[in-house]
């Protein structure tokens, strides 16, 4: 049964590395998963490790192992004489009954997580090994926390020549950006030399804010937007807030 992507999953940067070299029969083809997910929206992700073995090489002395961020030791190892084991941060979190291949020696390659939260959030490497060779390719996998809230307020000095912006953003992970910007409908520009604050809350979510005093005169439209972007690192994941600002004297 071919791994199917966690619905909902959007793209974010992924990182391979492998290596080739002429002669050598073994080789990963594609490691294949969602991107990003959001942190309690699947039951299930399948990381899936797909290599190519050549004809006069079989399952005798093959073993698949994944490891986690930088950790020396294994999270999954599978030898196909043996049952595949579940180690360090995915013990428990594993199904190791499924199977991603009918073929002996690929059919626990793939790592079926199940519920992922966020402290699975990291880099996955797939490291394949026989007798003679062994290949490494990795994968970036996000799980994210949407923000809770995210408000937007623009304020008037008290002698009406500029305007304080603030934007703030509750309970996201992982560590987001916050970016002003001012303009039009149809176009508008980043605002330089923003005051931002994230904070790491308790609850392991982050909380951000940002702050801007803008002179009137420094403000390119007659009503200007002002708009505040939410976005998360390593994704393309991207919240945006409005509000319509009226340079000058109030009437």
């Amino acid at each position: 049964m071919a791994p199917q992507a966690g619905r909902g999953a959007t793209s974010v940067l992924l990182l391979f590395s492998t290596l080739f070299v002429a002669g050598w029969s073994l080789e990963i083809s594609e490691l294949r998963g969602p991107q990003m997910i959001q942190n309690g929206s699947e039951t299930s992700v399948v990381l899936d490790c797909d290599y190519k073995l050549s004809d006069s090489e079989s399952a005798d002395g093959l073993v698949v192992k994944w490891f986690f961020n930088n950790e020396p030791s294994p999270v999954y190892q599978w030898i196909p004489s043996k049952k595949p084991q579940d180690l360090g941060v995915l013990k428990g979190k594993l199904d190791l009954t499924w199977t991603v291949s009918d073929h002996e020696a690929k059919k626990h390659r793939a790592l079926h997580i199940l519920r992922p939260t966020t402290e699975l959030s990291g880099e996955y490497t797939c490291t394949v090994s026989t007798f003679n060779e062994e290949r490494s390719m990795r994968k970036s996998l996000v799980v994210f926390v949407p923000e809770k809230s995210i408000t937007l307020t623009e304020s008037k000095s008290v002698d009406e020549k500029s305007v304080l912006i603030e934007c703030e953003a509750r309970g996201v992970f992982p560590e987001p950006t916050l970016k002003l910007f001012q303009g039009s409908e149809t176009d508008t520009t980043e605002i330089e030399d923003v005051n931002v604050k994230t904070m790491l809350s308790g609850e392991g979510v982050f909380d951000i804010s940002a702050k801007k005093l803008i002179a009137d005169r420094d403000l390119q439209n007659t009503p200007t937007i002002i708009e505040c972007e939410l976005g998360i690192k390593d994704t393309d994941y991207k919240r945006k807030k409005r509000v319509i600002y009226y340079p000058g004297k109030l009437i």
